[in-house]
């Protein structure tokens, strides 16, 4: 890479670099959607680098089986308005 003084070399020993300079913008588009989305009381979103986290919590185990069936079905079919283009 290029710098105002001079080159940059950076030698990859582990792990592998994913996509291209824009591909965190392009990733960008479909997590605002995600995030915005208004889930149930008991679960939390949390956004990573390239993945997301659902947090489910609830003090009956019935209560919680069903509302981490109804989330992951939901999270699954969310309509991403990047995805109808």
């Amino acid at each position: 890479m290029q710098t105002s003084e001079g080159s940059v070399l950076w030698e990859q020993t582990q792990g592998c670099p994913q996509g291209s300079c824009s591909g965190p913008a392009f990733w960008n588009i479909p997590a605002d959607e995600v995030l915005s989305m208004q889930g149930p009381q008991g679960v939390h979103l949390q956004e990573f680098t390239d993945d997301f986290s659902l947090i489910v919590t609830d003090n009956i185990r019935e209560v919680l089986r069903k509302l981490s069936k109804f989330v992951l079905v939901h999270f699954k079919t969310f309509p991403l308005s990047a995805s109808r283009h």
